[in-house]
């Protein structure tokens, strides 16, 4: 082999191991954008679920709200009515027990 033959064969060499470091360098440069890129993403995402879960939560508490004052205001009407009823069948007993005591006398 000539000269020549050897030192175009080192260039060559030269070159394409120039072109393989720079190729490593772009593709650990690509890694690390990409690895940025997608930390990011995962973080938007992370508040985004936070904001959904908080906005879940504070639908639930309302919903929770609405349904305890409903139930208390059942609870409210039913007692009235139970008042009501008892009142009711308390002067029934009374009258009873009047008639039944002046009937007797």
């Amino acid at each position: 082999m000539s000269q020549e033959t050897i030192t175009h064969i080192f260039a060559i060499e030269k070159a394409a191991a120039k072109t393989h470091s720079e190729a490593q360098q772009k593709a650990a440069a690509l890694i690390a954008e990409a690895e940025k890129t997608a930390a990011g993403i995962r973080e938007r995402e992370l508040q985004l679920a936070r904001r959904e879960a908080e906005h879940i939560l504070a639908a639930g508490a309302q919903q929770a709200e609405t349904e305890h004052a409903r139930i208390l205001a059942q609870a409210g009407a039913d007692a009235q009515r139970l008042d009501a009823v008892a009142a009711k069948n308390l002067d029934r007993a009374v009258n009873f027990i009047l008639a039944h005591l002046i009937g007797q006398t």
